[in-house]
């Protein structure tokens, strides 16, 4: 294939065309190859090529093939990285950077290791607003970067020895900071050894945790005398094991994001700021405006509100700040005093009552794909925050949830 956009998908760009109206032959014609070449001033023949994979288009091509055919750009692409949505949208590195307001070196490393700017809160939506895509395709294009898939081909291998043990039977053994396991994660996110083995730490305990649920019911199936029946033990095993693979299939997410890509420490110590302020909100006056403001752009204004005041945490706001507090914990230094989860503050049950016994996970496992604007609570069903915000008059009441997934 000649050289051009890297991942162009010359199938896709044919049943696009073959479902695109022709205006010169009437809207009940299909798009034919001869009119497209027109559109987009080619040849009939480079076209073909196209179509059948023998030559690639530039990306400014590619973006003019995708208007002619009226497609987004990147369904014209097969697994697209970051680049590849760059260059579906006709943009020179050195033309987004500008978009951006970044240095061309910043925006480099983006591309070439998908390492944010922390300086930059709120980089990731202005770069989804500039390459026109939404945030689980973004998300997408920056796992695809080979980088990011080095690292978590890395984590995956480091780690698998050490999930394992977790699972089996016997005393708990944590990750030392001077294991090898936790040295060759700290080369590889380039972060001190202490923190992987927290961050690492985390969610050992977590997996020990369903494991002894597990052997639990276990034991309850094969006792004899149990009045359930032996199916119903079947269904909650086999939930249980499928948790327990997802959370070992989603370590190297949840290291990426808090290793390579966490929010900065002055965001989080003003997320933990307003949780600490209690339902009444707080004016920050001990925080800067600029913080204030690189919060509602970091978290695309979902997670905080304005109120008489000052700000408060909005119900999505709480919920994430209690998910991803455990790690934060441990990544940055508290501020002002000891923080304890307490969502009875907030006039709602206790992660650990008998009711919602798995609450926490649910709210942890909605966060791991990154700092989205719909996140999603798991009580059951699929369920998203319509239009990513609280309505209801206080912090007890119940918040609209949808059906519908959040992707």
């Amino acid at each position: 294939m000649a050289r051009g956009v890297e991942g162009f998908d010359g199938a896709a760009l044919r049943a696009a065309r073959l479902a695109a109206p022709c205006r010169d032959h009437g809207h009940a014609h299909m798009l034919t190859v001869s009119c497209l070449a027109r559109r987009v001033g080619t040849s009939k023949t480079l076209i073909l090529d196209y179509e059948h994979g023998r030559s690639s288009p530039s990306p400014q091509r590619l973006a003019e093939l995708a208007r002619a055919v009226g497609v987004p750009a990147f369904d014209l692409q097969r697994r697209a990285r970051l680049s590849d949505l760059r260059a579906a949208r006709g943009l020179t590195l050195s033309e987004l950077a500008a978009m951006l307001g970044l240095a061309v070196n910043t925006y480099r490393r983006i591309e070439s290791s998908g390492v944010l700017p922390r300086r930059r809160p709120g980089v990731f939506w202005d770069l989804a607003t500039a390459l026109t895509v939404d945030h689980m395709q973004l998300h997408e294009a920056i796992r695809r970067i080979p980088a990011v898939q080095e690292r978590r081909e890395a984590a995956d291998g480091t780690l698998r020895e050490v999930l394992a043990q977790a699972l089996e039977p016997g005393p708990y053994q944590p990750l030392q900071d001077t294991s090898l396991p936790a040295q060759a994660l700290a080369a590889t996110y380039d972060v001190a050894s202490s923190t992987v083995s927290k961050v690492v730490n985390i969610l050992l305990t977590d997996l020990r945790q369903l494991a002894q649920q597990q052997a639990q019911l276990q034991a309850r199936r094969d006792f004899t005398a149990h009045s359930r029946p032996t199916h119903l033990y079947e269904r909650e095993l086999e939930t249980i094991s499928n948790r327990i693979a997802e959370d070992v299939e989603r370590v190297p997410d949840i290291l990426e994001r808090y290793l390579v890509n966490p929010m900065s420490q002055s965001c989080w110590h003003s997320l933990a700021r307003l949780y600490l302020a209690g339902p009444p909100g707080s004016a920050l006056r001990s925080t800067s405006g600029d913080v204030v403001v690189a919060l509602h752009k970091a978290f695309n204004d979902y997670l905080i509100e304005v109120t008489p005041a000052g700000f408060q945490l909005s119900t999505p706001g709480v919920l994430f700040f209690l998910d991803t507090l455990p790690y934060y914990r441990v990544i940055y230094t508290p501020p002002e005093r000891a923080i304890r989860p307490d969502p009875q503050y907030y006039g709602w049950p206790s992660f650990r009552s008998r009711a919602q016994p798995n609450r926490r996970h649910r709210l942890r496992v909605a966060h791991v794909l990154g700092h989205d604007p719909h996140p999603y609570w798991d009580g059951g069903s699929w369920m998203t925050i319509q239009g990513g915000s609280r309505s209801g008059d206080s912090w007890g009441s119940s918040t609209p949830w949808s059906d519908e997934p959040p992707f």
